[in-house]
Parts: C-alpha cells; structure tokens; sequence
C-alpha cells in the first residue's frame, strides 16, 4: 500500500495551513457546524450540518474526531477518510493530535503524519501579528506544551520557525514528488 493521506499536526500558528497548502493535495472535506460563509459550498468546501447531527454522528461512532471553535462543531468523518485510502489518490488535512493517531491506528501503511514545530514565542507572535485577542491568544497557547510533546507519534516532524522556512519549503516540495511519482 502507498501512502494516500497526509495528516499535518501541531500547535497552533506553526504554519499547519500553510505548509499543507504548500504540498498542494486536495485536501480532505471535513464536517462543520457553523453556517457557509458566502462562496462556500456543501461538499467542497465543507460539509455543513447542524451542531445536533454532528453530535449525534460523533455519538454514533461515525466521526474520528471532533473540535469545538468559537461556538461550532469542526471534524473529520470515518468514512470520508475511508473514501480517501479505497480511493487511492493522495489528499492532505490538518487534525489534532488525538484524530491524527486514531487515523493512523485505522490505516497505518497509508497514513503519514506529518508534525509542525516552531518555538513557543514564534508561535505568540504570530498569533498577534493574525489580531488575535488576548483571550483567544491565552488559550490558543495553553495547550502549546502538550501539543509539542504530541508530535512524537509523526513519522516526520518539520521545523518551521521564520528562519527555516525555505528548508520547510523543499521537505514538503520533497513530498509532493515522492506522492505524486
């Protein structure tokens, strides 16, 4: 089996997003509970449904994981995950660390986690420099220990603090030949 899914983790303001964009997969639909924005559609964007049916989807056992943000329900369905390993074509999605392993405990051969690490001030900043409140800033960062000590379960972890985002760069240029080839 070949790898089919990539899974980026890590603290939050790492560059995540950023370097998952780089890689430049189609990215994995997950499931929300807030309203489509203007543009967005069901199904592309994300899947929409109500706070009630992801509840009771999560319930069912029919979610991997799920997040609440800002009042709204974020997460990843088994079987949208499913439809990506049966299906074969590489796509990429950005998770927390709890739904990383349960993804890479469900398809370990076709599953590559993928940490981002960047140091704690970074971090900070960047959380400031995108208008954070103190607030959300405050809780975004409390968790920023455990989610460092979380990125031993990747099998590959990228430094990407200001000063090493060009080698961050070429590791993921590097993967995205290696997948696609």
């Amino acid at each position: 089996m070949s790898i089919t899914l990539i899974v980026f983790q890590g603290p939050s303001a790492s560059g995540k997003s950023t370097l998952q964009s780089l890689l430049g997969l189609p990215r994995v639909v997950t499931w929300t509970s807030r309203a489509p924005r203007p543009g967005e559609l069901s199904g592309r964007d994300y899947h929409f449904a109500t706070r009630e049916r992801l509840e009771e989807m999560f319930r069912s056992g029919l979610m991997i994981e799920m997040n609440e943000y800002k009042g709204n329900y974020y997460g990843t369905s088994v079987q949208s995950i499913r439809d990506i390993i049966e299906g074969g074509t590489p796509m990429s999605t950005v998770m927390e660390a709890q739904g990383a392993a349960a993804i890479k405990a469900m398809f370990p051969a076709q599953t590559l986690l993928v940490g981002v690490s960047v140091c704690r001030e970074e971090c900070r900043r960047r959380l400031q420099e995108r208008g954070a409140s103190a607030e959300e800033l405050e809780r975004r960062m409390a968790g920023f220990e455990r989610e460092i000590e979380e990125l031993s379960q990747c099998d590959l972890i990228i430094h990407n603090s200001d000063d090493r985002l060009e080698k961050a760069s070429s590791i993921i240029e590097i993967l995205r030949k290696g997948l696609l080839n």
